[in-house]
């Protein structure tokens, strides 16, 4: 069996076994945590409470992230899960956005969907995840979202031996950049994957080799 197709099925497998144990119930009825909100309770846990409890404030914030985002995968083409996994596993590097990943770390299962992960010959390279503000600074939670990212590949079985983390904050203005993708990887590119912080037109670049151990620790 080809080694995309051993993978996968390994996946699956364990995704199926995780959704059909009885695990109990976690706060808010949920049977899952959001790398989202992990990160989250690093600035706020009342925050992230009050959002479980009543839901989310729209805000300004909060629509230039979705326009943003939106922007991002205007260019992208869906495809199946195979064909997404074949690809990973393919000698020519390829971009997965939004792909949604679950994995049981520490007893629980951890929910996560990076903005878009590089792939290359099957091994995880780049994470990376987008942020607009007009303050160029990453935060402590965006390290802890990224890092959470990276312990889910980890955890279901991806060689991460290569993977770094690329946290871009963004000038709300360059929302609907259609080239702030291939800017961010030509400077990555140039940079190599070693640690850096990048300037780029209307963009910063913290780019940080993954630790494991970095991230479990976030996690407990």
């Amino acid at each position: 069996m080809d080694q995309w197709k051993l993978h996968l099925n390994q996946y699956l497998v364990s995704l199926a076994q995780l959704f059909e144990a009885d695990r109990g119930k976690l706060r808010f009825d949920r049977s899952t945590i959001a790398a989202s909100d992990i990160a989250e309770q690093f600035f706020c846990e009342k925050k992230v409470e009050m959002q479980h409890l009543h839901g989310e404030i729209e805000s300004e914030a909060k629509l230039v992230g979705t326009q943003a985002h939106e922007s991002l995968l205007e260019d992208s083409v869906r495809v199946k899960r195979e064909e997404m996994w074949q690809s990973i596993y393919g000698k020519d590097p390829v971009l997965a956005l939004e792909t949604l990943f679950f994995a049981q770390v520490r007893g629980v299962v951890i929910a996560g969907k990076p903005d878009s992960i590089l792939f290359r010959d099957g091994y995880p390279l780049v994470v990376f995840e987008y942020k607009f503000s007009k303050n160029p600074t990453a935060y402590v939670t965006h390290h802890v979202q990224a890092r959470t990212y990276g312990l889910l590949l980890d955890s279901i079985g991806f060689n991460t031996r290569f993977l770094h983390y690329a946290i871009v904050v963004a000038d709300p203005s360059a929302r609907f950049d259609k080239q702030l993708k291939k800017k961010v990887a030509a400077a990555i590119g140039k940079n190599g994957l070693k640690d850096a912080e990048m300037e780029i037109e209307k963009a910063k670049i913290f780019l940080h080799r993954y630790d494991r151990g970095a991230a479990e620790k976030d996690l407990d």
